[in-house]
């Protein structure tokens, strides 16, 4: 601001004791009161500002993206496992391989729960359908469970499947007690007892698993042992009957009834329904097809029907060979009327696991006189049965005992009646006598 002189012509005079105006300017750093006004940020600092806030918007994101990622892996996990379940449950080779298959991406994600479960899939498979190539898959995907700091139960029971099928029974009986129970457990130690020909040692373990009342595998195993170790075929049918409900191309299940009605115990036609639908199904290996055609021709045959019987046979499409010993087997198997048989030399190509005991029923039992009798009650008569007649003898010779012990006690009492009469007889003569003598 330019200063007016005072001493200069045409200048205003001021105002003694007045300030000029432009003596002093307020800085900009001071409001009307005199506080400091606030400095607006740097340039520099907004920026930092503004990244700062992006990278914390980033990392909530991708903890949200990761959060997010987690709950859908544990979800895909948890129902595909839920679906794997639902496939092993069935015991069949269509099952375990569609559950293998399923299992496959997930063990990726889950090497020990996943993988365990994806190792018994294949280790049944290995056990029951001799599967050498699900066996080396099964044993590899156990390394990583095998060394963890607790196994899971599916890696146990997984190798106690491989263990069976390779009929190293001490250690599949090992690592299905280590699995800790489950109705899986149960069935297995089942299997190897029945396998190991100890019947009285299946018994429990089956019925533990026959209590799911859906789980064809331990129904289907409960069947074997009532068939076998009780020979009770009525609870041994319905225990086959609801295996197939659950599962309709149930091997053992289907073989236990064909057994039975070979055996005289039960009326073909459960049985004929099953084998035709077993024979019929293209996921049932050829093995058990071909044990299907076996036993359902045997029938056949047994009925007077030799060329449903031929006809049968060559629909399992077994090479010539092996449908010549099928042929003969089930002949024997139709004209024996003991029961079922296993026939001797079975080829390779009709081996199967669900149809592996040796087993031989007894003859029926004949049918009582009486009428409303079981037949199959063939109860051997009590203990004290033969012991009556000695009873009644016993008890004649007691009532002969006692009639004479009376007659004795009769007779020494007439014997002391006698004496007493006399001896009153002598004493009053001894006084008639005295009384003589006394008198004058």
């Amino acid at each position: 601001m330019t200063k007016t002189d005072p001493t200069s012509p045409g200048a205003e005079p001021t105002e003694p004791g007045a300030p000029e105006e432009s003596f002093y300017e307020v800085p900009v750093e001071l409001d009307d009161d005199g506080a400091a006004a606030p400095t607006p940020p740097p340039r520099d600092r907004r920026l930092a500002l503004k990244v700062a806030a992006g990278v914390i918007a980033l990392l909530v994101a991708a903890a949200g993206l990761i959060a997010y990622r987690a709950h859908h892996r544990r979800a895909v996990l948890k129902a595909g496992l839920a679906r794997a379940d639902e496939l092993l449950r069935l015991d069949t080779a269509a099952g375990y391989r569609e559950a293998a298959a399923l299992l496959e991406p997930l063990a990726q994600l889950d090497h020990l729960e996943a993988g365990s479960v994806r190792a018994f899939a294949l280790a049944m498979l290995f056990a029951d359908y001799r599967d050498a190539g699900a066996e080396a898959e099964a044993a590899q995907l156990l390394v990583e469970p095998g060394r963890a700091e607790v196994v899971p139960r599916y890696a146990h029971l997984a190798d106690a499947a491989l263990a069976l099928g390779r009929s190293s029974l001490g250690d599949a009986t090992t690592a299905a007690s280590a699995a800790q129970g489950g109705v899986w457990a149960e069935a297995l130690q089942a299997r190897i007892a029945l396998r190991a020909g100890t019947l009285s040692a299946a018994i429990e373990p089956a019925a533990a698993a026959a209590e799911d009342g859906a789980f064809a595998a331990g129904l289907a195993i409960e069947g074997d042992v009532a068939r076998r170790a009780r020979n009770d075929p009525a609870a041994a049918r319905a225990s086959y009957a609801a295996a197939l409900a659950a599962s309709p191309t149930h091997p053992r299940a289907a073989f236990g009834l064909a057994k039975l009605a070979l055996a005289g115990r039960i009326p073909p036609d459960d049985a004929v329904r099953a084998l035709r639908r077993l024979l019929g199904d293209p996921s049932t290996p050829a093995p058990e097809r071909g044990r299907a055609a076996l036993h359902l021709a045997a029938l056949q045959l047994r009925a007077g029907d030799r060329a449903g019987g031929a006809a049968t046979l060559d629909s399992a499409g077994m090479d010539a060979p092996v449908r010549a010993w099928a042929e003969r087997a089930a002949e024997k198997a139709a004209a024996s009327r003991n029961g079922y048989e296993v026939a001797d030399g079975t080829p390779a190509a009709l081996q199967s696991a669900s149809d592996d005991d040796p087993w031989v029923a007894p003859p029926p039992a004949p049918i009582p006189d009486h009428v409303g009798a079981d037949p199959l009650d063939a109860r051997p008569p009590p203990k004290h049965a033969a012991a009556k007649p000695h009873v009644k003898q016993a008890s004649a010779k007691a009532t002969g005992k006692k009639a004479t012990t009376k007659k004795a006690s009769k007779t020494a009492a007439k014997g002391s009646s006698a004496k007493k009469s006399a001896q009153k007889a002598t004493t009053k003569k001894k006084a008639a006598e005295t009384a003589a003598r006394a008198q004058p």
